[in-house]
């Protein structure tokens, strides 16, 4: 399950994801996390694609595409439990682990191990973040859409460009524009 963020496990830590994960197929299209309610659960996905978006207007806007490999949760809700301002829905058939709120607290609290593991992951949450802003920071928008295109984790051919066009802060016509512009030679890496 974590081989894709490329951890190193003890025995007895993959013997408590085991025990307290459960694993199960999420149909596309379903909402995990509506607009106020509480993040239940924190999923690791082996195999398929997630979003979270929240509204502006009657619009939706995404703020985070998660595929194989990816930890998701509307992170707000679940770590402080509070209600949510977006919502997490599946973008395509998706596999996953999930571990309730409570039985994540209790693990970390109780084993060291898991707690260095959620560590872990907070910390490339953080990086992963850091570098996002940045892109938005210093890129235009043209070069935004290259470098996600291009970019290892990009989800780019397998789900809308609508939902990518919000991510990446355009319009779907000017990410459609950008693209032909790009030219699909220099499309380093599609799905």
């Amino acid at each position: 399950m974590l081989e894709a963020s490329k951890f190193n496990l003890t025995p007895s830590v993959m013997e408590r994801i085991q025990e307290n994960f459960g694993s199960f197929t999420i149909p596309k299209g379903r909402v995990l996390v509506d607009l106020g309610q509480v993040s239940p659960s924190l999923y690791f996905i082996q195999k398929g694609v997630m979003r979270t978006y929240y509204l502006r207007g009657s619009e939706d806007i995404t703020s985070l595409l998660v595929s194989d490999g990816d930890v998701v949760c509307i992170a707000e809700s679940f770590f402080l439990q509070k209600l949510s301002k977006e919502v997490l829905e599946t973008l395509e058939d998706t596999t996953v682990y999930s571990i309730s709120y409570d039985v994540y607290r209790k693990l970390i609290e109780e084993d060291v191990h898991m707690a260095g593991l959620a560590v872990k992951l907070l910390e490339q949450h953080l990086v992963n973040f850091t570098d996002k802003v940045k892109v938005f920071k210093y890129l235009s928008v043209e070069q935004r859409i290259e470098y996600y295109i291009n970019h290892p984790s990009s989800v780019f051919r397998r789900i809308p460009d609508h939902y990518i066009a919000t991510y990446l802060g355009t319009t779907g016509a000017t990410f459609s524009r950008c693209l032909k512009a790009i030219g699909p030679e220099r499309f380093k890496q599609v799905h």
